[in-house]
């Protein structure tokens, strides 16, 4: 997974593109990378943000500035999506933008999808590597602690 700003640049950059070739008479067969590229990107902007809102350490830490931070991200990305919706009104074909919308749909969740699993692999790795680490340790040092108070 990578960081917010990463993603938000993968967006912009890719919808850049989209919108230049969009500009230059391109149909959007030819336009699979920078389509994919942007869903992949939403898709990471978006699955980060829904992930910080429900981890434990969001509600520990200050979780406001995450919060407005991640809201002005998502204003980018709506204003970037707004230019991109009136270039292709200009530009582009009729129902070319609704099938935009569809494929980047298709991706997002793919991209979703690929990301949850990911994120439970992580889980499950994180906690059966530390819980045993945790339990022999704590074992370990109630041993010590009784140890230490036989030879008192």
């Amino acid at each position: 997974m990578i960081d917010p700003i990463s993603a938000l640049s993968a967006c912009t950059m890719a919808a850049d593109a989209i919108s230049k070739s969009i500009k230059a008479g391109k149909d959007l067969h030819s336009l699979s990378g920078p389509i994919s590229r942007y869903a992949k990107a939403e898709a990471e902007l978006n699955f980060g943000a829904s992930r910080k809102k429900k981890s434990f350490f969001s509600k520990l830490t200050g979780a406001e500035q995450a919060g407005i931070d991640e809201f002005f991200k998502q204003e980018d990305l709506k204003a970037k999506r707004e230019e991109m919706r009136q270039i292709f009104q200009y530009f582009g074909k009729p129902g070319q933008w609704e099938r935009l919308q569809a494929e980047i749909a298709r991706q997002r969740q793919i991209q979703k999808e690929e990301l949850e699993h990911r994120a439970k692999v992580r889980d499950a790795i994180i906690l059966w590597t530390a819980l045993p680490i945790i339990l022999i340790g704590g074992s370990a040092t109630l041993y010590f602690f009784i140890m230490w108070l036989k030879g008192l």
